[in-house]
């Protein structure tokens, strides 16, 4: 299940990033992202009835009004970039990197993640290619 989840978000992304390259320029930003919800909720919706897990919405805190924006801020920044004429790769490379770079220390500060030389090491390396993809 470890590798499996992994390579379902690899999956999805390049889904993700093949698609909203191909969105329209006419189409309102919102538009697209608000059909794209929609469908994404009618999934979601099928897919809950095969899942495990509570189905209350009691049970569903702050955390999904944290995913929405989250989402809706991705989605968004990388349709603008898209359309600011960011290449696939470096838009993509450039958010997870930078992402990843904000996302060590509050892992630290937030859930007690222990930081070590080798995934500081693997900062630096990821930065060092960011770098180098956007050399021109």
């Amino acid at each position: 299940m470890y590798l499996s989840a992994l390579l379902l978000a690899v999956a999805g992304s390049v889904i993700y990033h093949l698609s909203l390259k191909h969105v329209p320029q006419a189409v309102n930003p919102f538009l697209t992202l608000a059909v794209s919800y929609g469908l994404a909720m009618l999934l979601c919706l099928v897919g809950m009835l095969f899942s495990p897990g509570s189905r209350s919405l009691l049970a569903v805190n702050w955390s999904s009004s944290g995913v929405a924006l989250g989402i809706l801020g991705i989605e968004l920044g990388f349709l603008l970039a898209y359309r600011a004429g960011w290449q696939m790769g470096v838009a993509s490379l450039s958010a997870n990197v930078i992402s990843t770079l904000v996302l060590l220390p509050l892992g630290f500060l937030l859930f007690r993640e222990q930081p070590s030389l080798l995934r500081l090491g693997g900062a630096m390396v990821s930065l060092t290619g960011l770098w180098l993809m956007v050399q021109k």
